[in-house]
């Protein structure tokens, strides 16, 4: 059965641990097939947790802080409420795709005849979550709370960049869907995507259906006799093949054999001011921090009537461009990722998804008294070319 107890790490991991630890199993255990972009298609249930309340918490920290360190204590409040949440997703044999902001995306990747099952287990996990973390009361007076959203289906993993810098995004109808959910789900509530719950054991949720065809609202499961969870759970790992073979260690990655291949593969998906600090030997709980950023967020407007290879090579041609460009301007291309376009037209029915890059100006190590003006030429040049070579997108 899955806990969610802190385990201690040791001292020091080595390198190709330290590396993996930030990163999923998709990429860690992934065979590289050549040239980007790489696109691979599989089945699986897509786990979204958004924390609310987060960004008033940094405003209150803005307005009284009087020093670094109390920057520093708002950096470990988050990273510690964020940590407690993935060990969670961990012991119940999820894969953590990326933290983006204030939203946490897990996956589990399965054959189509095991969804149901990892559905089951899936929906248990969240509501444990709700359970332990769904509201967090900081000193400050500001609560912390989650919304979560569950998606499940066909999943596109997309690999973009060069031998220099590589991005992993998912897309998929699917992934518009846990997206969905999390928007309509309140502080504290769990919502299943229409998919998701054509997909499930029905008879084993209690439900509000929110909206036809859109979404449900889980409230409760039905865990009684003659069904045992802790059964059920001991054959959902049948499915996973990388779910830990250790109680002392959260990750089957993190016990790798050094292999210079693999650690090569690795660094190409993390920003060169994290590598900087693994390659210094910094321990792991002194990467995270919050600084005074400047940002640059590119969103392209897509069409998805677009054939899937073909937004690839859009998004790929894109990317290599924005990337050299905003590392010419001393800042880097932090993350790359799908969104579905929300209208604000009652009857629009436009076809649009979103693909956002996340820029940044000022980590360390890249820090510039000028870098506002760098941002500003980076994102004027960057207009240029997409209007230019990028006709399918806005």
């Amino acid at each position: 059965m899955a806990t969610g107890d802190r385990l201690v790490a040791p001292p020091l991991w080595p390198l190709e641990a330290r590396l993996a630890a930030l990163l999923p199993d998709l990429l860690v255990f992934r065979k590289p097939r050549g040239s980007e972009p790489e696109l691979a298609t599989a089945q699986g249930v897509l786990l979204g947790v958004h924390v609310t309340g987060f960004t008033a918490l940094m405003d209150r920290f803005s307005l009284s802080c009087k020093s670094e360190h109390d920057m520093d204590k708002l950096a470990h409040i988050f990273s510690y409420y964020i940590s407690d949440i993935v060990e969670h997703v961990l012991c119940f044999g999820g894969d953590i795709l990326n933290i983006t902001g204030n939203v946490l995306l897990a996956l589990w990747t399965v054959e189509q005849n095991q969804l149901s099952d990892i559905i089951t287990l899936v929906a248990k996990c969240s509501l444990e979550i709700q359970e332990k973390f769904g509201i967090y009361h900081t000193r400050e007076g500001q609560d912390l709370q989650l919304k979560i959203g569950l998606s499940a289906g066909r999943i596109s993993q997309v690999i973009v960049g060069d031998e220099q810098r590589q991005y992993l995004l998912v897309i998929g109808r699917d992934v518009d869907g846990v997206q969905l959910a999390q928007r309509l789900a309140q502080a504290n509530e769990i919502v299943l995507s229409w998919n998701c719950w054509k997909l499930c054991e029905q008879y084993m949720f209690e439900v509000e259906i929110m909206r036809e065809d859109e979404a449900v609202k889980l409230r409760d499961m039905r865990i009684s006799d003659p069904f045992d969870f802790d059964e059920h759970f001991d054959k959902c790992l049948d499915y996973l093949p990388h779910y830990r073979t250790s109680a002392d260690i959260l990750r089957t990655a993190l016990e790798l054999d050094p292999d210079s291949a693999l650690e090569q593969t690795l660094r190409k998906h993390i920003m060169k001011s994290l590598l900087k600090k693994i390659d210094e030997g910094q321990p792991m709980e002194y990467i995270s921090e919050f600084r005074t950023v400047t940002t640059v967020l590119v969103s392209l407007e897509l069409h998805k009537t677009e054939w899937m290879l073909h937004l690839c090579h859009l998004i790929q041609e894109a990317a290599l461009y924005i990337s050299t460009v905003i590392e010419k301007g001393g800042g880097q291309l932090s993350r790359i990722f799908m969104f579905d376009k929300v209208s604000t037209k009652e009857f629009d029915t436009s076809a649009l998804k979103g693909c956002m890059f996340l820029c940044v100006f000022g980590l360390p190590g890249d820090k510039k008294p000028d870098e506002c003006a760098h941002a500003l030429e980076s994102s004027f040049s960057i207009f240029s070319f997409c209007w230019e070579n990028l006709a399918e997108t806005k």
